[in-house]
């Protein structure tokens, strides 16, 4: 199988060859090859080398655009600040009044604003160099979280006493994503990833993450399969109180973080979900290639035994990971045969 084939197969709930690797590795693939945090973050072709080149030589199976760098939050009035040790923050919220700023409040257009083109582009020439070998995943900020930071830490306590106009937020934030997300798959992603932190079960209680994180993420995920992409969440942190309910939200996978038993997810959630995870990050930069190797197994062993699986990190590893590590990851699920 090719990797394009690979992966596909395992968001299809099947039994591809062998085990598929995908590593959330923004920062190292750029550090790796010695280019910076601008380059990044302004250099289409810088970036998606890197990705191109270093899928290519360790063996793993995805390449991704500039993930997680919260430019449609940006698109829309926040302020993203950097600096070249990757430390990335966005400094400013748009929306300090609900009952006031809304009606201000405009959907980007991801073909002019902010980085969103930029996206747009290192996905278009993923998709050129990869064709059918590589799948090309791009990232999408859930509604949620992407009011998060258009609102700031006041939407905590929106969640208590401002209920209604948060939801209006919320719309104005889903239609954002579903214009984003659609406009990524017309250039060129296989995979959308939708990730929530926002959601995490460190933030928010299972009431209220079926009540705002899930109600959204599923409209999401509904108008993104119309596209013929495939799609799968991702929730920083301790999702293992909420397992049960990813299995509504219409997803073909859930990426899960290190603090999730991937043994209790499978029983969870079942044979045909695809489960992608959770090699530790920490453990990435610091442990030596026999241990990464030794919980690779372990992962595999807990929720890729009958297919239906891909190895991957827990969440995004540093800039420094040493790269036996993630060779130790790729020989450990090449190994593994279906």
């Amino acid at each position: 199988m090719t990797s394009y084939q690979r992966v596909m197969t395992a968001l299809g709930g099947g039994k591809p060859d062998r085990v598929p690797v995908m590593v959330f590795n923004r920062d190292w693939t750029v550090n790796h090859l010695g280019f910076s945090a601008s380059d990044m973050l302004g250099n289409a072709e810088r970036f998606v080398f890197a990705q191109y080149y270093c899928a290519r030589s360790f063996g793993y199976d995805v390449v991704q655009d500039a993930h997680g760098i919260n430019a449609e939050s940006e698109a829309m009035g926040c302020r993203l600040t950097y600096t070249e040790d990757f430390q990335l923050k966005l400094d400013n919220n748009p929306v300090k009044d609900l009952d006031n700023d809304l009606a201000d409040l405009e959907i980007a257009d991801p073909h002019k604003d902010g980085r969103l083109p930029l996206l747009l582009n290192q996905t278009s020439r993923l998709k050129e160099l990869s064709g059918s070998e590589l799948v090309v995943n791009s990232y999408v900020q859930a509604p949620f979280r992407h009011a998060a930071m258009l609102r700031g830490n006041d939407i905590y306590r929106d969640i208590i006493r401002n209920r209604e106009k948060l939801y209006e937020l919320l719309e104005i934030t889903l239609a954002n994503q579903v214009v984003y997300a659609t406009a990524l798959v017309h250039a060129g992603a296989d995979v959308i990833a939708v990730s929530d932190p926002t959601s995490s079960g460190d933030v928010v209680s299972p009431g209220q993450w079926l009540e705002i994180g899930h109600r959204y993420v599923k409209e999401l995920v509904r108008y993104i399969k119309k596209t013929g992409a495939k799609v799968y969440l991702h929730i920083c942190g301790d999702t293992s109180d909420r397992l049960d309910t990813f299995a509504t939200l219409g997803i073909d996978g859930i990426s899960l973080d290190e603090k999730v038993d991937l043994e209790r997810a499978r029983k969870t959630l079942g044979d045909k979900m695809c489960i992608i995870g959770n090699v530790g990050t920490t453990n990435m930069l610091v442990n030596r290639p026999e241990e990464i190797a030794e919980e690779s197994l372990m992962c595999i062993e807990k929720a890729g035994g009958n297919g239906s699986f891909i190895l991957c990190t827990g969440c995004g590893i540093s800039k420094d990971c040493p790269p036996d590590n993630i060779a130790a990851m790729v020989k450990t699920a090449s190994a593994h045969h279906y």
